[in-house]
């Protein structure tokens, strides 16, 4: 593995830990999940602009490829809507990254679809590998003791995680074409303009797009840490601007050298960060029973011989 390839899987699990606090935080913040989207979208897409020749790059990405990025956008608002969504819905951060693990398996069925490539049955077997894993750190969590509704949850989150593994391997074809900061930038400002429509429009779908309770000041009642009216701003203000732009940006990095599925794959080590997180930040120690232990050991297995099967690959073909 050469020097590139290896800052690439560093990149790419520094995203992945940062990814980690996003489930955390969308339960710290007190607003509804289509209000914690809208705001982590324009001031995540604002954030861009402050960036160094940030401009000047993106007037050099041609028009027909920034307007399919806004397209993707699309995507990723609904991704996030649903994956935010499903954690108000069932109250429980662990059952939505449990129906997140679903993300690889997705992906090893999308990947050969839309690129017209043979089906790896490993890849898929070691998707499902890593969902059972999830499925146990998920299922046996007292968190699921709570009193959301979990069937309506499960539904919309591993819905989520589809659109999470379309938009991803649909990437995965631009990441080497365009600059990753404009790449994101459009996304997320696609992914506004498409949740304002709905905000102008006012289609208020009960639980699933709670447009009727949207916060332009999204003030806290009942803040968590920082005892101040303005602490979901503050969370959000982090939830937009290091767990959006600068994930986001190693994430693309990162999928210049590794394949949509490794990408994926790897992703599935955010329930596991995330979890550890919620025990340290929100004081969850009851997640960490024997039945996490194990289920994160299946999901490390799962990564550990992804890696070692293709880097003996491309060791193999670099000799032939």
């Amino acid at each position: 593995m050469n020097q590139s390839t290896k800052n690439a899987f560093v990149q790419l699990h520094v995203a992945v830990f940062i990814f980690g606090f996003t489930a955390i935080l969308g339960k710290m913040i007190t607003q509804d999940h289509f209000t914690i989207v809208w705001h982590r979208m324009w001031i995540a897409a604002f954030g861009f602009l402050l960036f160094p020749q940030f401009i000047k790059t993106l007037f050099k990405t041609s028009l027909k490829h920034f307007v399919y990025l806004l397209g993707i956008g699309c995507l990723v608002a609904i991704h996030w809507i649903t994956f935010y969504g499903s954690i108000k819905i069932g109250d429980s951060a662990s059952l939505t990254l449990g129906c997140f693990g679903l993300t690889s398996t997705f992906t090893s069925i999308l990947e050969p679809l839309i690129y017209r490539k043979k089906f790896e049955v490993l890849e898929l077997l070691l998707g499902l590998m890593a969902l059972i894993g999830i499925a146990i750190i998920a299922y046996f969590s007292p968190d699921n003791a709570g009193a959301g509704n979990y069937p309506l949850a499960i539904i919309v989150g591993v819905f989520s995680s589809f659109v999470a593994a379309l938009f991803s391997t649909i990437n995965s074809t631009l990441a080497n074409k365009i600059d990753t900061k404009v790449m994101t930038f459009a996304e997320l400002l696609g992914g506004f303009l498409f949740l304002s429509i709905f905000l102008v429009l006012s289609l208020d779908i009960p639980n699933i797009l709670p447009i009727d309770s949207f916060m332009k000041v999204p003030l806290t009642d009942h803040p968590m840490f920082i005892n101040s009216p303005y602490a979901d701003i503050v969370w959000m203000l982090i939830l937009s601007l290091v767990c959006t732009n600068i994930a986001f940006v190693l994430n693309l990095n990162a999928m210049k050298k590794v394949s949509a599925f490794t990408a994926n794959l790897a992703i599935n080590l955010e329930p596991v960060y995330g979890i550890i997180l919620a025990a340290f930040l929100l004081k969850e120690h009851h997640f960490l029973n024997p039945y996490f232990y194990f289920g994160a050991g299946i999901i490390l297995l799962s990564v550990l011989i992804h890696s070692i099967v293709k880097y003996r690959a491309r060791k193999y073909q670099s000799n032939n």
